[in-house]
């Protein structure tokens, strides 16, 4: 398969160059301002250089030097200036572009951290598929993954009950509670499924490219998510924050109102995915995006001997299948 799209590489190169347009064509708009504005100043003090201009189109004498500061003034005022190598994405799909940037390189890492790895996998479904149906440049490919931990009780996602009426509550109130069957829901249909999913992408790949150095381990933490964390190639680091909602959820023919995890969408606001560039040329930038990899960085190692007592996941580590497996 040779998808089009964030496949072929091509939309990575168009947003560099409209970057580079954005960049250069508001500071070349206003040195032509400052260049009309200083001759038209200049043709009002200097008698020879104003009797070489007189009648020309380019110049109204001193009246078009004002309007042409006036211009640069609302110009310069009503554009803000863009942080070098920070991302605002409205969209989970919208990650899709920088994962395939990602997997141009020879070494492709990605670490993440996150409930179930459901978006994960659905980001790194197609560029999987394209490295185990095609010739690639990669050499390894190293996957380190934070998920939940759902066999302890936690309140969210949880259940939600009716208040009782004896602690006298506002009308309407509800308490938030541990749900067995949630966690149960969320392992049986997320989590343990979508672990599945990902070892089976990467048997592809290496079934077709058993040179590439393939590293896969899942870790589960006792932390509750707050964001989702994307790092790619230790290079670009994107934040997804979940938000709440409060909602009814069917299990096993029992329907039950819990109060779940939900992307941050739209209706927040506009930005639902904010990202950093160690690359950038602001230094605040690049701070930005090694603390978040250095947060990955502490937990992952954390959890390389903090387990738990019984992990939803019991084969964390990716290993290559047997000759003739399929």
């Amino acid at each position: 398969m040779s998808p089009s799209g964030p496949g072929d590489g091509s939309p990575s190169g168009v947003a560099r160059l409209r970057q580079v347009i954005r960049d250069w064509k508001p500071r070349a708009v206003k040195w032509v301002l400052v260049l009309i504005a200083a001759l038209g100043v200049a043709a009002e003090i200097i008698d020879p250089l104003g009797d070489a201009l007189t009648g020309r189109p380019l110049l109204g004498g001193s009246f078009a030097a004002l309007i042409a500061l006036i211009v640069f003034d609302a110009i310069s005022d009503s554009e803000p200036q863009e942080v070098s190598g920070v991302y605002v994405l409205a969209n989970v799909s919208d990650l899709s572009s920088p994962f395939w940037e990602a997997f141009e390189a020879r070494h492709v890492r990605v670490d993440f951290s996150g409930f179930t790895m459901q978006t994960l996998v659905s980001l790194l479904r197609e560029p999987l598929q394209r490295m185990a149906e095609e010739e690639v440049h990669t050499q390894e490919l190293t996957l380190r993954i934070i998920v939940a931990h759902l066999h302890l009780p936690m309140s969210l996602p949880g259940r939600l009950d009716p208040a009782t009426s004896g602690n006298r509550p506002p009308e309407g109130t509800v308490h938030f509670a541990d749900s067995l069957e949630n966690r149960q829901r969320m392992r049986d249909e997320f989590t343990r499924p979508n672990w599945r999913a990902l070892k089976g992408l990467l048997d592809e790949v290496h079934r077709r490219h058993p040179q590439i150095a393939i590293s896969c381990e899942v870790r589960e933490s006792p932390q509750i998510p707050e964001r989702k964390f994307y790092i790619l190639n230790q290079e670009k680091v994107f934040y997804a924050p979940y938000g709440i909602v409060d909602t009814t959820m069917t299990w096993q023919d029992d329907s039950y109102r819990i109060l779940d995890t939900a992307g941050f969408g739209l209706r927040y606001g506009k930005a639902r995915i904010i990202g950093w560039d160690r690359r950038s040329k602001s230094r605040s930038t690049q701070e930005i995006a090694e603390h978040h990899m250095e947060w990955h960085r502490n937990l992952w190692e954390k959890l390389a001997y903090i387990k738990p007592a019984t992990p939803v996941i019991t084969d964390p580590r990716w290993a290559p299948p047997s000759p003739g497996a399929r």
